[in-house]
C-alpha cells in the first residue's frame, strides 16, 4: 500500500510538468500563424500542377455556362450568401464578408488545418468524425482529410483534398484553393468518399478592411435528401 502510494505521488510529476508548460491554444495558434507568415516571401514558385488546380477552382466563379450566382437570404448584414448549380445539378455556394484582419493572417489561419482552435471545434462537434493532415507536400501544398457523420441511416462522408495557396498577387490578394484527391490507404471505415472543390480569396479593400470570399462545390455522393 505504501509503495503504491509513493509511486502514485511520484508519477504526479508528469501532471505538474504538463500544467507548468502547457500553453493556451490561442497562443500556440498565433505562433504558428507568425511562423507561416514569415515564410511567405520565401515560398517556392507555383508549379504547373498547382496553377492548374488553382485555375480549375476559379472556374466556378468565371464560367458563363454555370450562370450567375443568385443571392440568398442572410441573417447577418455583414455576410452575403449566393448559390448556383452546375451541369450535374450540384449546388455551388458562395459567401462574401468584410473582415478586419490582414490578408496574410487570414491565409495563415486557414492553412493551419489542425490548429488548436480547429481541433477544439472538431472534438466538440458531434458530426465531426476525423480531421488530420495526410501529408505536407511543400510550403504551398498539403493533403488534408475530414470525415463528417451523417444522421442514420446514411453513411458518413469522407473528404480528402489537395490544398494549394498562392499570393500575394499584384493587388495584394491571396488564394487558398482545394480539390478532391485520391490517396490510397486513408479510407474511413464505412464512409463514402465525397467530392469537394473550391477557393477562398482574401482581397484588400481599405487600410484595415479585407474582403473574404469563399466559393465551393460539395458533392456528398450516394443517395441523400436535398
Amino acid at each position: 500500500f505504501l509503495m503504491n502510494a509513493l509511486l502514485k505521488t511520484s508519477l504526479k510529476i508528469v501532471q505538474r510538468a504538463h500544467d507548468k508548460f502547457q500553453r493556451r491554444g490561442k497562443h500556440v495558434d498565433e505562433e504558428m500563424r507568425k511562423e507561416f507568415i514569415a515564410k511567405i516571401s520565401t515560398a517556392p514558385p507555383i508549379t504547373t500542377d498547382q496553377q492548374d488546380l488553382i485555375d480549375r477552382c476559379l472556374e466556378f466563379e468565371s464560367l458563363a455556362a454555370l450562370g450567375e450566382f443568385q443571392e440568398l437570404k442572410s441573417t447577418s448584414h455583414r455576410i452575403k450568401y449566393y448559390q448556383k448549380y452546375d451541369q450535374s445539378n450540384v449546388a455551388i455556394g458562395k459567401a462574401v464578408a468584410e473582415i478586419d484582419a490582414p490578408a496574410e493572417v487570414v491565409l495563415a489561419w486557414r492553412w493551419n488545418w489542425c490548429s488548436k482552435e480547429k481541433m477544439l471545434f472538431h472534438r466538440e462537434d458531434n458530426t465531426s468524425v476525423s480531421r488530420f493532415v495526410v501529408k505536407e507536400v511543400s510550403a504551398r501544398e498539403a493533403i488534408n482529410e475530414t470525415t463528417k457523420r451523417f444522421p442514420p441511416p446514411f453513411n458518413s462522408r469522407q473528404f480528402v483534398v489537395k490544398c494549394v495557396w498562392s499570393g500575394p498577387d499584384a493587388d495584394g490578394c491571396f488564394l487558398f484553393c482545394w480539390e478532391s484527391f485520391d490517396v490510397p490507404g486513408v479510407e474511413s471505415n464505412r464512409s463514402i468518399r465525397g467530392d469537394s472543390r473550391g477557393f477562398m480569396k482574401i482581397k484588400q479593400l481599405e487600410a484595415r478592411c479585407r474582403e473574404f470570399t469563399t466559393v465551393q462545390r460539395i458533392d456528398a455522393g450516394g443517395n441523400i435528401p436535398a
